[in-house]
């Protein structure tokens, strides 16, 4: 065999067991509970599990939150131009008007989105979203795009 032959050999076996070693070490042994089937090999999180009764209350609605309309309690806009550009791109999409991607611009696509989403709404129709705009678009702004259908009315 030649010398080469040999360094290869020896360092093939070495990173062999480095890397044995090192799988090793990162194996975390879990016994499994009283009662419970072992794993198979794998390891598991340890999960500390929480009873009904240790939860939080929901907070209580107040007779103020229910004499108000969903569109009346509007989500504030962002400070930044970026992300509020995002929000009301996102509401628009889970209303069901596409703004197109949602990047933070506001591109064509977006303002028709807007003039479709106001002319739909009873607002004028100006492709700018000032309160009374974003006051009805705020509330599909936390609605899954699933849903928007559903708040839309069914249209």
């Amino acid at each position: 065999m030649s010398r080469r032959s040999v360094i290869v050999v020896v360092a093939l076996i070495t990173i062999f067991l480095l890397s044995s070693v090192v799988m090793a070490m990162g194996r975390k042994v879990v016994k499994p509970a009283e009662g419970q089937p072992a794993s198979l090999g794998t390891t598991q999180p340890e999960v500390e599990l929480i009873k009904p009764e240790q939860l939080e209350p929901n907070t209580p609605i107040t007779e103020e939150m229910k004499e108000k309309k969903p569109q009346e309690i509007a989500v504030q806009l962002a400070p930044d131009e970026n992300t509020k550009n995002r929000q009301v791109q996102t509401a628009l999409k889970n209303a069901g008007y596409d703004p197109g991607t949602i990047d933070g611009k506001l591109g064509q696509k977006s303002k028709k989105a807007i003039k479709d989403f106001q002319a739909a709404n009873g607002l004028k129709a100006d492709g700018k979203v000032g309160p009374k705009t974003w006051s009805k678009l705020s509330a599909y702004l936390s609605l899954n795009a699933n849903d928007s259908t559903a708040a839309k009315g069914g249209n």
